[in-house]
């Protein structure tokens, strides 16, 4: 697989369902997070964020719905339902925020998925390399906004 769409169409097909993949504004603290539906799952990123930290955040989130691991209790929620809801219409939003407010890197499963977003991303960027030889790192970097 060569692209972000191919690896996303992998999961799916191994999840029996279309996995939907969006762009909103999210909380500093969240950079995306995933959601199981009924029918389709879901994987939101950050729009705010850079080019690259959206394809990592991706491919992290792509990671925790291919192993299927259950989320964490907690309290704390980085957004409301109200938020949930327009941001994912249909989905119960307890168990979105559940999902939003897991631990960073503290569980086996958090490294897990950081280890393979960050081989993708290395893959990846690779790929693109071999493919301009020159400029393309440099290009990206340029364009990277301070605080990312």
């Amino acid at each position: 697989m060569r692209t972000l769409q191919g690896l996303v169409d992998t999961v799916a097909r191994k999840r029996g369902k279309p996995i939907t993949l969006t762009r909103a504004p999210l909380p500093p603290e969240v950079s995306g997070f995933c959601a199981r539906g009924q029918d389709r799952d879901f994987i939101v990123v950050d729009s705010h964020a850079s080019e690259l930290t959206q394809l990592h955040a991706s491919l992290h989130e792509l990671f925790h719905l291919w192993e299927e691991h259950p989320a964490e209790d907690s309290t704390r929620q980085p957004m409301s339902e109200d938020v949930v809801r327009q941001l994912l219409p249909g989905l119960k939003p307890g168990p979105v925020l559940q999902v939003l407010t897991r631990s960073h890197y503290e569980e086996a499963h958090e490294r897990r998925a950081e280890a393979f977003a960050t081989v993708m991303l290395e893959r990846h960027l690779q790929l693109r390399s071999d493919q301009h030889q020159t400029g393309f790192l440099t290009s990206v970097l340029s364009h990277r906004r301070s605080g990312v």
